[in-house]
């Protein structure tokens, strides 16, 4: 058991290998191998959590702190990556992408940034999608960046975001449209700047269910 639970921080612990790479082929102009290689790490953040409980690593493999690094990677590949990708591959503004960066390190270190009820509190940092679908829909720089900004202040605001693995409320359909929505996004990076106008658009099913199921449970104020 032991070695199966080091294991799982091996496979966790390759996601900060994944983020570096990432941010080289950004570097190197790579831009959609680069959201290739994060997807990967997106994956496997997927499943190492299930993984971590299912071999109880908090007592086969103490010597370790999962939650602390799976945090540092989540930060790498889920912020400070795609928030390269936009500087690079969309040439939005040095100071737009750091102040998202500001933002993102402040709700990442909130200490209820995930609640006792299976939520994140505040925007959870989602910026490889955010960024994906504003190089898909080719938005003008200005509005781009004003988007960004709008996600930015969403990440310190005092409002629960559903935890699409954790929330109870809605899980099976929420895990349904979200396996579904996955599938997509790798279409979409497949076919990246050829990909048709009828698969972006119906591709927003998940996060306009997304957001309004999370609006409609602060709202209704749902409590686990």
């Amino acid at each position: 058991m032991k070695i199966s639970a080091y294991g799982v921080h091996v496979l966790t612990a390759v996601g900060a290998a994944l983020g570096l790479w990432s941010i080289i082929l950004i570097y190197d102009g790579y831009y959609q191998h680069a959201l290739w290689v994060l997807a990967l790490s997106v994956f496997i953040d997927s499943i190492d959590g299930t993984l971590a409980r299912a071999f109880d690593i908090t007592k086969e493999a103490p010597k370790i702190d999962g939650a602390l690094m799976d945090n540092i990677i989540d930060f790498v590949t889920w912020t400070i990556a795609p928030l390269f990708w936009a500087y690079a591959a969309m040439l939005i503004p040095l100071w737009v992408v750091m102040i998202c960066a500001i933002c993102s390190i402040l709700g990442f270190s909130n200490t209820r940034a995930k609640t006792s009820d299976d939520f994140f509190l505040g925007f959870p940092s989602y910026w490889n999608i955010v960024v994906l679908y504003l190089f898909l829909l080719d938005l003008p720089l200005t509005f781009s960046s004003a988007v960004l900004l709008l996600f930015a202040a969403a990440t310190l605001i005092p409002v629960k975001f559903i935890y699409p693995t954790k929330t109870v409320h809605f899980k099976t359909l929420t895990i349904l449209l979200g396996s579904l929505f996955f599938l997509q996004l790798l279409l979409l990076l497949y076919l990246f700047d050829e990909s048709p106008p009828l698969l972006i658009y119906s591709s927003f099913l998940f996060p306009v269910y997304y957001f309004g199921l999370s609006f409609y449970l602060n709202v209704k104020k749902v409590e686990t």
